[in-house]
């Protein structure tokens, strides 16, 4: 009587397992979600900075591969998590859209041009057996050029952490999301690029 409580224990244990195994495997995420919302205060001021100016936006992704997230493993072949629409796509609504509430009209005929060139865009995560190091970089070219010069700034933000056992892909996806604000919000805010679209 004994064995066969044990028997059934074991065996609700081993289902309850698999149960969850399963589970977890079929809400692995397949991609991650890329969605910056940018919350920058457009006074008066800033809505003047454009007035009765135009430019055409073009975003480039000169990046060899397009995914977002990669977890390597010792021995395994990498995790590759891709953003749910093109990152050039995100990228260029975003700005966009910010750019016309700072008064700029989006002209594709313009003689000012905003071009956007993703150089880098990866989140990498080494994974251990206990813990894992994470290593991100976002790089984007923006060149403007009024129709006389071309003006060239390089944005970056990096940063590296660590963490016990392994590594959440929804953290990874918030992180970037936030790196990617910061990074578009420098941007918008760029005093340079303002003053040279003509």
């Amino acid at each position: 009587m004994k064995n066969i409580f044990i028997n059934n224990t074991v065996k609700k244990l081993a289902a309850t397992t698999l149960l969850v195994l399963v589970t977890a495997c079929a809400n692995k995420p397949t991609h991650v979600v890329i969605a910056p919302d940018l919350s920058i205060t457009n006074s008066a001021s800033s809505q003047s900075d454009y007035q009765n100016k135009q430019a055409n936006i073009t975003v480039t992704d000169m990046r060899s591969a397009q995914h977002i997230v990669q977890i390597l493993r010792k021995d395994k072949a990498a995790e590759i998590y891709s953003s749910q629409q093109p990152l050039k796509n995100i990228i260029k609504q975003t700005l966009t859209a910010e750019f016309k509430k700072q008064g700029l009209a989006i002209n594709a005929q313009a003689s000012n041009t905003i071009d956007i060139i993703i150089e880098n865009s990866l989140i990498s995560v080494q994974q251990e057996m206990m813990d894992y190091q994470v290593n991100n970089e976002l790089v984007i070219l923006v060149k403007v050029n009024n129709g006389k010069q071309t003006l060239s700034n390089t944005f970056k933000v990096r940063g590296t952490s660590e963490g016990l056992l392994s590594a959440d892909i929804a953290v990874l996806e918030r992180d970037f999301n936030q790196q990617l604000i910061n990074l578009l919000t420098q941007i918008i805010s760029n005093t340079e690029i303002k003053s040279f679209i003509k």
